[in-house]
């Protein structure tokens, strides 16, 4: 099939090729969507009712799992998906004014967003790490992005509803969510496959017993959050996080980041490891060595 499908720009959707993005627009044909416009990461769609705002809708996450199968299976993967997700853009309709789903709002932690526009998801920069949060509305088996086009409508600023979405993740939340997995190293795992686990990395300070020094996050992916308190023992075996982090990336489905960072104080710092075959190399943040005074009376490595 020709890329006659594409956006009205000529653009073609590097992330998608063209094989993908025809056998998705043959599936929504068969659910009686219009493609609208083509963009790197998904595609925008004209309703059956060929009215209202067109919807956007992400693939590059279906795309990542169709990668590993035959080419032979992606119609039923594809529609599979495809008609789960129509049938709940089909759904109720979101309200103009946001504050009557505020129950409903949750954070949500990931890469940025490219796109532009009205359906471009609102969201903020998480500092120190390249991740931005965003806005959604949840949704018993999905959840939509909370756009600037439905805060203009609804009157209000992203942050102002931020803490709410905040609040109503920790409250679903089990104070148990991060479990211990070994007895030797004091890292925990958080896993619910809620679709909001990295996310509640933003919470880790509240879900933590106290730590001096910190916690050492790790998000790989939307459904894993790994945390370590900050120990000088630790430091010892700090690869080990960041092989979950690199390993869990590139194999999990919806990856966020293969980087560790480092939480003190409310404040995120990136952490650098790297790891080859014969050396392991840690660049920490200068306010790492202040933060292993507290450790040890005043001195780094000295003794309380």
């Amino acid at each position: 099939m020709s890329d006659d499908f594409d956006n009205p720009h000529g653009e073609v959707a590097a992330g998608l090729p063209s094989g993908f993005r025809a056998a998705v627009t043959h599936a929504l044909a068969d659910l009686n969507y219009t493609v609208a416009s083509w963009e790197p990461d998904g595609v925008n769609v004209v309703p059956p009712t060929g009215k209202g705002d067109e919807q956007y809708i992400g693939l590059s996450n279906l795309y990542r799992r169709a990668r590993a199968v035959e080419k032979a299976e992606w119609p039923a993967m594809i529609r599979e998906f495809l008609g789960h997700l129509t049938g709940v853009l089909a759904g109720p309709k979101i309200p103009d004014d946001l504050t009557a789903v505020a129950d409903r709002l949750r954070p949500r932690l990931g890469r940025p967003f490219s796109r532009q526009g009205k359906t471009h998801p609102w969201g903020v920069p998480l500092p120190g790490t390249g991740l931005e949060i965003n806005l959604v509305i949840d949704f018993p088996h999905t959840m939509a992005y909370v756009t600037d086009d439905m805060l203009k409508k609804t009157g209000r600023a992203g942050d102002d509803l931020l803490d709410g979405a905040l609040g109503n993740l920790r409250a679903n939340t089990p104070d148990d969510f991060l479990e211990p997995v070994s007895d030797e190293i004091d890292i925990r795992i958080g896993h619910t496959g809620d679709g909001y686990d990295a996310a509640r990395a933003l919470l880790v300070e509240d879900l933590m017993p106290e730590s001096p020094a910190g916690f050492w996050v790790a998000v790989p992916s939307r459904d894993e959050l790994a945390v370590w308190p900050v120990s000088v023992a630790a430091l010892e075996k700090i690869h080990v996080i960041k092989m979950f982090a690199r390993d869990n990336f590139a194999n999990h489905a919806y990856p966020v980041s293969e980087d560790v960072f480092w939480v003190w104080r409310g404040a995120w710092y990136p952490f650098g490891i790297k790891i080859s075959d014969t050396e392991l190399t840690v660049s920490p943040p200068d306010e790492f060595m202040v933060a292993l005074e507290s450790l040890n009376g005043g001195t780094p490595g000295g003794e309380p």
